[in-house]
């Protein structure tokens, strides 16, 4: 009797079901994203397209924004990835429809629509409402440090910018004049040249060139502009040491003693990158980072109401930036209820973060010490003194009661993992784009990816 096997027979007419919906099996992510894409309102993605049908026919906003969304939940960001995977992947197939979006299509979608994807973060979160999923509660807040596209060799002086435009300058120079001398010559040589473009563009190496120019002159631009903030405020801190010695109220200068603000004799030069003039050096749970700050504000669900990217190396300020974002979050996507308890760790905590939260008649637990020193017993001010702190005070007597305890608990299970989650399962360990417009949207779009891979969750726990 011949052996039976299952052959691989590449000549066969079709191999898949005839309908798509029969490639995939019921409870696969995919399908959860396809039906969430298809309650959105993309009237802001279409609105930019013509009206009168004419032109090439372009992808519907449905499905590049489905293509997009799986690709980020699992990880494959890269626009060539996704095109790879609209190719091999059946998820992406079924999710673009058979269709085979290229990479250059993929990335100017995502170019042109920032503002549109950024707009979706609210309608994922009404969705999670209507799952029953965003109960408020104690909201956490906390923030990750994310590497940018940016190298550290790329980490330049003000001297040494200036030193490198000038000479980029000069090479721009030539090879342009190079460039239009040979392109004047002929027609001919012209097109050779620019291909299939109209022939009016910059030729290629002149575009590069340039685009190195303008992130030099970017990053000099921004060293310069620090700098005279840096010395105004060091200025205005002599004249105040100055008055207040005038005064009697301090000590006059000893030898070698520098008024208060920074010492240009100790003090490192600040540096800019010309990668991404964008992004900062900032200290991060593992060393320094070149890269941004991504805060989020979490539900006990993990999910996220409020999200914000910025470049600001500490946390310390930004407690109300992201309440704010999670507030207006809230509102857009139609939940009335508004959170009145935030928990967020020592980074945050100081007295004008406490008194601003008096003011709006809102909670704030946040300990003076770090969460190690608050589990090994330590008192959460820190044994520091209070007499000038009033509104830190008060919020340190909460998180000494048994509810204050309970409720500040909360934060070590929502919002860090999620940061856990959104890094290793989304795979976003470093931003792709570039420019902090860009990388706004790439945080907001993992923010938005990170709820609906919730809401699948919870589609499956409830079936």
């Amino acid at each position: 009797m011949p052996q039976n096997f299952i052959r691989a027979d590449v000549d066969q007419g079709f191999l898949l079901p005839p309908d798509v919906r029969d490639w995939l099996p019921e409870g696969e992510l995919a399908w959860t994203v396809k039906d969430a894409v298809e309650s959105f309102d993309l009237s802001a993605f279409r609105g930019s397209y013509r009206a009168n049908g004419q032109g090439a026919a372009a992808f519907d906003p449905a499905l590049m924004v489905a293509v997009l969304f799986y690709a980020h939940a699992v990880g494959v960001r890269s626009s060539r990835a996704i095109e790879r995977r609209c190719a091999h992947d059946v998820a992406f197939r079924v999710l673009s429809g058979n269709h085979l979006p290229d990479h250059a299509t993929i990335a100017r979608f995502f170019r042109r629509h920032r503002e549109a994807l950024e707009g979706l973060f609210a309608q994922v979160l009404r969705l999670c409402h209507e799952a029953g999923m965003a109960r408020l509660g104690v909201i956490s807040v906390d923030g990750t440090k994310i590497a940018a596209n940016a190298s550290w060799s790329k980490n330049q002086t003000s001297a040494a910018l200036a030193h490198q435009v000038a000479e980029e300058q000069a090479r721009y120079d030539k090879l342009a004049g190079q460039l239009l001398d040979e392109h004047a010559a002929t027609d001919a040589a012209e097109d050779a040249e620019h291909g299939p473009d109209r022939g009016d563009e910059l030729p290629v190496p002149l575009r590069r060139r340039a685009e190195r120019l303008a992130r030099l002159k970017a990053a000099k631009q921004r060293l310069d502009e620090e700098q005279a903030a840096a010395v105004a405020e060091q200025e205005a801190k002599k004249a105040e040491w100055a008055r207040r010695k005038a005064a009697g109220t301090r000590r006059g200068a000893q030898p070698g003693e520098h008024p208060p603000g920074r010492n240009p004799d100790k003090d490192k030069p600040p540096r800019a990158n010309t990668t991404d003039p964008d992004c900062r050096m900032m200290r991060g749970g593992r060393g320094l980072v070149q890269g941004y700050n991504a805060q989020a504000a979490v539900t006990a669900d993990q999910v996220i109401v409020g999200e914000l990217l910025t470049q600001e190396a500490v946390d310390a300020g930004l407690m109300f930036d992201v309440a704010d974002d999670a507030v207006e979050q809230l509102t857009e996507a139609g939940i009335a209820e508004q959170p009145d308890t935030w928990a967020a760790d020592a980074g945050y905590a100081n007295e004008e973060a406490f008194a601003e939260a008096e003011a709006r008649d809102v909670h704030l637990l946040a300990p003076m010490i770090s969460d190690e020193r608050r589990a090994a017993g330590e008192d959460p001010a820190g044994d520091k003194p209070m007499t000038r702190r009033p509104a830190t005070a008060r919020a340190q007597a909460k998180l000494r009661t048994r509810q204050g305890k309970d409720e500040y608990a909360l934060r070590g299970r929502t919002v860090e993992p999620v940061f856990g989650q959104i890094k290793d399962r989304q795979g976003l360990r470093q931003f792709l784009h570039r420019g902090l417009d860009n990388v706004k949207t790439e945080w907001s779009l993992a923010c938005t990816v990170h709820n609906i891979r919730k809401i699948h969750a919870h589609r499956l726990a409830t079936a």
